[in-house]
């Protein structure tokens, strides 16, 4: 009798085959990378504009509170809905039940995308602040429309906690290291050295992220869509938005998770001003690749070991003792001063370390309070707080780029209008001296600052390790509620 071959699959107990992570991987980076590029250029699209800063900062923030609802409302439906019975999209959403919302909206994605880029370069200031409102809103609404089921497929595919992990850790490793070719690649184009125009750039890059997303609508399934052992087998199907409510209000631990996300991004003021910061601290848009390519290899090395390190150490430990560790040398950089080039290369490489380690490591977490909250209602609420997730996510990312915008403009900063780098070079605009030690603060002390405070607040997480795998089991029903409750480690 031949013996069977021993895979990942049926040596650990996995529920999704090589292939649907491979399409999972695939379909989750162009979803990355769509909305990475919009974030990478967005501040430096509008600063190309021409546009007071002042008024395009208020601007960001009036968008962002317009399309607050729209993130937690879509959140509601998606758990409460069915899709795939509607008449006008159930042929296309397929069967599933977050997947479905995707197969019926990712396509918007790329659509808007391609919209906000085409703002007309010689429009009245007025003009172009209504086009980024408006295109931006729609953006973002697809944003929503593919984030919120793609990051809540991640506890429908599986209910395996180990595996789970393993593709959390992978899409983060994939994820990052497309982030930085593709910032490389695209900051290379759009540079003074080839000088191609940002919305060139971006239509190009979202019609292939386009066929990136493809493959997940058509070749993956969800293997853990029923949740077992509650008082009613249907109610994950039928509740109410005051059930929705109480979901929330039950899961402290996702409560202390999405502050620290907010202190965090609401501060990251200079990570959409890192190309704009090379230009005119060193002269060169492109300079600060080098700290970014010298640090690749070892930070990609370090992330393929956080799930080795978390077994271990636990998620909790590691990530606290790396991110403060990263946090520690993030803040020395900028009392190095941006002058010293080299030792701001040095202190940039040896923070992408434990600093990735501990992004990965706080991925881990989301999913676990999931499944601490589906064993505590009986209610699979993954829809809600992953739509809690990706609004706060991107009500930070506007936060932090309106407010360092806002306090950019506040100082002796010159506006210049052009379509490139390389028509920047030509205006030859040279910026007052006070104005440059602003764009320091902006880009290194500020975002330093929200680092330590985020990882200050992780410190009230208490979840086990140990008890969610618990609880995973009982979710699944691999377990009864009350084999469940004897050996957790504690009452919850």
């Amino acid at each position: 009798m031949k013996k069977e071959k021993k895979t990942p699959v049926n040596r650990e107990g996995w529920r999704t085959s090589k292939k649907e992570r491979i399409n999972y991987y695939i379909g989750d980076i162009g979803r990355t990378l769509e909305g990475y590029i919009v974030t990478s250029f967005m501040t430096l699209f509008l600063l190309f504009q021409g546009i007071n800063l002042v008024k395009i900062s208020a601007a960001i923030l009036v968008v962002k509170v317009i399309d607050a609802l729209d993130d937690v409302i879509f959140g509601f439906f998606i758990d409460k809905l069915s899709i795939k019975n509607s008449k006008l999209l159930g042929k296309l959403a397929g069967e599933g039940k977050y997947l479905p919302w995707y197969r019926a909206t990712f396509f918007l994605f790329p659509i808007f995308t391609v919209v906000f880029f085409l703002m007309p370069q010689d429009a009245s200031e007025s003009f172009k602040i209504i086009w980024f409102m408006v295109t931006y809103l729609l953006y973002d609404l697809s944003y929503t429309l593919v984030e919120v089921p793609m990051n809540s497929m991640i506890v429908s595919l599986t209910d395996n906690v180990e595996e789970r992990d393993s593709i959390l850790q992978l899409k983060g490793i994939l994820s990052a290291i497309a982030v930085v070719l593709a910032g490389i690649i695209w900051m290379l184009l759009i540079s003074e050295h080839v000088g191609l125009s940002m919305r060139l750039v971006a239509i190009v890059s979202s019609v292939l992220f386009f066929f990136m997303m493809l493959p997940l609508a058509t070749k993956v399934k969800e293997h853990n869509v029923e949740l077992k052992n509650t008082e009613e087998e249907d109610s994950a199907e039928h509740y109410s938005f005051r059930d929705m409510v109480d979901c929330v209000k039950t899961n402290k631990y996702m409560f202390i998770i999405l502050l620290s996300v907010i202190i965090y991004g609401g501060l990251q003021t200079g990570s959409s001003l890192g190309t704009y910061a090379s230009y005119y601290l060193y002269g060169d848009s492109m300079i600060l690749v080098i700290p970014i390519a010298l640090a690749f290899i070892p930070q990609t090395i370090a992330q393929l070991n956080t799930t080795k390190l978390t077994n271990r150490f636990g998620k909790k430990k590691v990530y606290l003792i790396c991110g403060l560790t990263g946090a520690f040398i993030y803040s020395l950089i900028y009392f190095a001063g941006y002058k010293n080039f080299t030792l701001i290369t040095i202190l940039l490489v040896l923070q992408a370390i434990p600093g990735n380690i501990s992004t990965i490591a706080k991925t881990f977490f989301t999913p676990d309070t999931i499944e601490y909250t589906r064993y505590k209602t009986g209610k699979d609420c993954s829809g809600i707080f992953f739509s809690l997730n990706a609004f706060i996510n991107k009500l930070t990312t506007s936060i932090s780029s309106s407010l360092g915008l806002f306090i950019l403009g506040l100082s002796t900063w010159i506006p210049v209008e052009a379509e490139s780098f390389e028509e920047l070079v030509q205006l030859n605009v040279v910026q007052p001296q006070s104005a440059l030690d602003t764009l320091w603060i902006v880009y290194m002390l500020i975002p330093a600052i929200g680092t330590i405070l985020s990882i200050a607040v992780m410190f009230f997480y208490k979840l086990d390790d140990k008890d969610v795998q618990i609880m995973a089991k009982c979710n699944a029903g691999e377990i009864t509620r009350e084999e469940c409750e004897a050996q957790l480690s504690r009452k919850y």
